[in-house]
């Protein structure tokens, strides 16, 4: 049976979300487009792998039966390309890297400019990811490195290098009833809306941990998970958030708080079964050696 890597990708990805239309964004195509090359796998394969059932895409008895293989078709491909990447030449290749919108915004720029400048030959992609999407990523081998936040739990699969310890700060706009008070306690803070990250986020964690060593309640309001929308919604008056120091612009009041700001790593993830290409392996010791600095993303 000839197999089209394309095609398997998509049956894949629809069995993993459970909806055509959510593969086919993860896949960046259009629906009609994913269910096609859906409908020719079923063709020469002569099943039916899924059960269409309103919005809802359900494997058949032949789709559950088929899919260990097709992963492991897959894995199989992705372990040749690794292998033959590997033999090109460490400064001659592609290199997709991941990182959230506030670390690229404020830390990668540096980085990123000087090793393009070193090595010409590498083309590199930069997506902006949440930190949760990243690890999915690097998880399903999806993904050679990314930057992340600090993981709830260190997964198994993956290495980590830590690149920047950052603090979190608490904040307000400059007209807020907070930001008038000389001195403070989380009590206080507590009086008003939190605008945070969503729960499956270090951030979060980090601040829900505090309050409740301190017994007090929140009233979180969860609008986002990137901190540059938090902070337009802070300097709009609507609450207060905790944010990266390097966020703290003059358009906030950072709170006197300094006692209970918690700190959080920044690091650079891989898969430790993932066969790095030249282009990672060389970005990989790049970081290790170039640390992350502040700058403006002005």
């Amino acid at each position: 049976m000839d197999f089209h890597l394309a095609a398997l990708k998509a049956f894949v990805t629809a069995a993993r979300e459970s909806s055509f239309s959510r593969a086919a964004d993860c896949l960046h195509l259009t629906q009609p487009g994913l269910s096609k090359r859906i409908r020719s796998l079923e063709d020469g394969l002569r099943v039916e792998l899924f059960d269409r059932i309103g919005r809802r895409t359900v494997l058949t008895e032949a789709g559950r039966a088929f899919l260990p293989h097709a992963l492991r078709i897959l894995a199989e491909a992705e372990q040749a390309s690794q292998l033959l990447r590997s033999l090109q030449p460490a400064q001659v290749g592609k290199l997709h890297l991941a990182t959230t919108q506030h670390i690229g915004l404020y830390y990668l720029k540096p980085v990123l400019a000087d090793f393009v400048r070193q090595y010409p030959g590498i083309d590199l992609t930069v997506d902006f990811k949440t930190s949760a999407e990243t690890h999915k990523l690097l998880c399903q081998g999806e993904l050679e490195l990314g930057f992340m936040s600090e993981p709830p739990l260190h997964e198994q699969a993956l290495d980590y290098v830590a690149v920047l310890e950052e603090r979190l700060c608490f904040a307000v706009s400059g007209q807020h009833p907070l930001a008038l008070l000389d001195s403070l306690t989380l009590q206080d803070l507590a009086r008003y809306p939190a605008l945070l990250p969503g729960s499956n986020t270090r951030c979060r964690r980090l601040i829900e941990n505090l309050f409740q060593q301190q017994a007090t309640p929140l009233d979180v309001r969860e609008p986002s998970n990137y901190l540059e929308a938090l902070r337009m919604l802070v300097e709009a008056g609507l609450g207060w958030t905790a944010l990266p120091e390097v966020m703290i612009s003059s358009t906030l009041c950072r709170l006197p708080l300094a006692e209970y700001e918690p700190s959080r790593t920044i690091m650079l993830a891989y898969h430790r079964k993932v066969s790095l290409s030249g282009p990672a392996r060389l970005f990989l010791e790049w970081v290790k050696t170039h640390p992350l600095v502040v700058h403006s993303a002005a």
